[in-house]
Formats: C-alpha cells, structure tokens, sequence
C-alpha cells in the first residue's frame, strides 16, 4: 500500500533530450529525504510529452536506481495505448501504475469503468487510479470508484479535487483497505483529515524533508507540528501553480540547482514574475 509523502517527479531535460544524470541525482536524493515512492511519466514529469523510447529509458533508470517504489504514470485517450504503457512499465519492473481518467474522447462513467478493467486486467501490477477532471474534463465519479476498487489489483485512487468529502465517502464504502492519495498539495491537510494516507506531490519536488514531515506529523498526531507545516508550505503550494504544471516546479528544481527548468512545447518556461515569486519564497 502506498502512503506518505510520494513526490511527482520532474523529468529533467537538457536541450530537448533527457538528462540521464540529472534524473539519477534526484532519484538518489528522493531515497534519503524521506519521500515514500516515486511517480515518474506522470503530469509533473510531462509523460504526456515523452515518446515510448524515452518512457523505456527513463523507466529503466528510475527502476535501477531507486531505493523506493516507483509508480509509473500511464495516460492516453485510447485504452489501448494505456495498456501498452502498462505492459511496459510492469516488463520494465516498475512497482504499480498510476493511470489517469482516459481524456479528450469525453466518455461515460461506464466507459471509464472499462478502461481502468482492460489496463487492470492486462497486468499484473497494482494500480491506483488518478483523477484529475482539471486536466481530463472527466471526473471518476466516487461510484465508479468504488466499483473499481473491488478489483482485485486496484489499490487506491490520487484524487486531485476540491471535494474533500470523497476521501470520507471512499473510506466509509470501500469493501478492502486502500490507499486514498491527495493530488493536490493546497487541499492535502483537509484530505488526510477525511481519511487519506497521503499526497502524491509537486512540492515535494523542492521540499521532499519538508512533505515528508507534514504527512508524518499527521499520522504521529502531533496536530501542532502538522499545522505549522502546512502554514509554512502553503505560499510555495500556491506558487508552484502560479502557471500550468509544470513549468513552475521545473524553474524552482533550477532553481535549487537540481536540473534545467527546460521544458517542452506546447509548455513554456516559467514567467520572469513566477521565478521572482518562486526565489523570494525557497
């Protein structure tokens, strides 16, 4: 099961190919700052912008170098596609998938509930879902859910919304134990406060100790020391979306001396207002 503090990872690039170096030093960093696992090909990491070859590499690296779990994100309007994502990432010894609501085709609940059981039913692996009706215009209704979560691999769901009560509802009918994971760092407190183990994270990117201790403060009870860390993190929660993810996560990583804030088009670098914002705050 999945909890804590799972940072979204960036996927480094250095003159529009992947920085193989960069991403090994933060991997390496991630395993000794207390983040729980790793989520690579994901939103954060543009998964959308990378080809097959360049998932198969960076899948490999993520895979030899960690020392925690890494979750591959897996996403496409087409089910198949997802599913050869899939095949990939469990052939590539990946620890579960993390696969988004199938976007721009616009389908049904139903048809959502048979995407997520044919990418399911295609491996062997553990699969949380993801929704983001932000970016997929579809929200995973807490019905299909529920639903869902009676297969026998689904573990979990990350949840990026507004609606705290879902986590409630979820905990309250979930027939199996699983793992509900804010995806949204401002609305991460409330979540755990209706039920959820943790966040997967674009903050954690910066301050892995830092997201790492507001989730262990939570799960310790000490409220005090969870507040004051979530008071502390929330400007720089604010302004990691300051403008679309991730360009400005990818200039605060630059920022830190971590890696390039390159990213790749149709994304833009981060605005000299947001990189001011982002300097004053780190």
């Amino acid at each position: 099961m999945f909890k804590g503090s799972i940072v979204a990872l960036v996927t480094p690039f250095k003159n529009n190919s992947l920085d193989e170096h960069a991403l090994v030093n933060l991997i390496h960093w991630h395993g000794t700052a207390g983040t729980a696992a790793i989520v690579v090909c994901g939103s954060t990491g543009e998964g959308a912008l990378l080809t097959s070859q360049e998932r198969e590499t960076l899948i490999q690296i993520a895979v030899r170098e960690s020392s925690i779990p890494i979750i591959v994100g897996c996403g496409a309007p087409s089910t198949w596609a997802v599913v050869e994502q899939a095949k990939q990432a469990e052939r590539l010894g990946a620890n579960a998938l993390l696969v988004v609501a199938p976007y721009y085709c616009k389908t049904t609940q139903e048809g959502m509930y048979q995407h997520f059981k044919a990418t399911h039913d295609a491996v062997n692996l553990p699969m949380l879902l993801y929704n983001n009706p932000g970016r997929t215009v579809l929200e995973i209704s807490v019905e299909t859910v529920l639903r869902l979560f009676e297969l026998e691999r689904v573990v979990g769901i990350k949840d990026s919304t507004t609606d705290m009560s879902r986590a409630a509802l979820m905990r309250r009918s979930a027939k199996k134990h699983v793992c509900l994971l804010s995806g949204d760092d401002p609305y991460a407190a409330g979540y755990l406060g209706q039920g959820g183990d943790g966040v997967i994270s674009i903050t954690a990117n910066v301050r892995p100790e830092m997201m790492a201790a507001f989730v262990g403060a939570w799960k310790n009870k000490d409220l005090e020391r969870f507040h004051a860390l979530n008071n502390e993190l929330m400007p720089l929660h604010y302004a990691m979306v300051m403008e679309p993810n991730p360009m400005p996560v990818k200039a605060a990583v630059e920022l830190l001396g971590k890696c390039s804030g390159e990213v790749r088009l149709p994304l833009m670098q981060a605005s000299k207002e947001t990189v001011v914002r982002l300097n004053e705050i780190l």
